[in-house]
């Protein structure tokens, strides 16, 4: 019997699958909204690449992010990142980079590639592994319904208490019946 199947803790997979759900289904929606909102955004294609630094430059004009220059294959690119993974990148350093899905003016446009920061741009990807999960808790809950009613548990009694109440004093009656009269008489 796998831990899964029994119910209280079935239930808190499945409560804290839902909460996972909704969560990423509210990040989804303000990321959506903030999207709508701004005039200068603009969708950019999602992608991820190899690339080998050339230099780090500082952005005067924002406390967000600084500029870096990067070779990929033959062309080079300006790449707006975060000013703390920008102080870690040294020239010639080889690094992944995770374009966002959309451009604006204010926050960064790439980003060091890490499971965290894939995660917090797209967080859709959380809903994979949730439904999976979600369809394995309903398969584990239709095995349990399946599954045979446990054995009865059945004891056996020898008969000696049974044969020794005979001889057991009689309960003693706590009420006494009334007298009966006998309808000959008429008292």
């Amino acid at each position: 019997m796998s831990v899964l199947s029994r119910p209280a803790v079935r239930w808190t997979a499945l409560v804290a699958l839902w909460v996972l759900v909704g969560a990423v289904l509210w990040i989804l929606l303000v990321q959506v909204f903030l999207l709508v909102m701004n005039p200068f955004c603009h969708l950019q294609r999602p992608s991820a690449a190899q690339v080998v630094v050339k230099s780090v430059d500082r952005d005067p004009n924002s406390a967000i992010t600084d500029y870096v220059t990067v070779k990929q294959g033959e062309d080079e690119r300006m790449l707006r990142m975060l000013k703390g993974e920008a102080e870690e990148l040294r020239e010639a350093d080889e690094v992944w980079i995770l374009n966002a899905w959309y451009s604006d003016g204010l926050r960064p446009t790439q980003y060091r590639l890490t499971p965290h920061r894939l995660l917090l741009e797209y967080p859709f990807l959380l809903l994979l592994p949730a439904a999976w999960a979600l369809w394995r808790l309903k398969k584990i809950r239709q095995a349990v319904e399946d599954a045979p009613p446990p054995p009865i548990r059945r004891t056996f009694t020898d008969d000696f208490h049974l044969r020794a109440q005979r001889f057991a004093k009689p309960e003693t009656e706590t009420k006494e019946d009334p007298p009966r009269m006998n309808p000959d008489q008429h008292g």
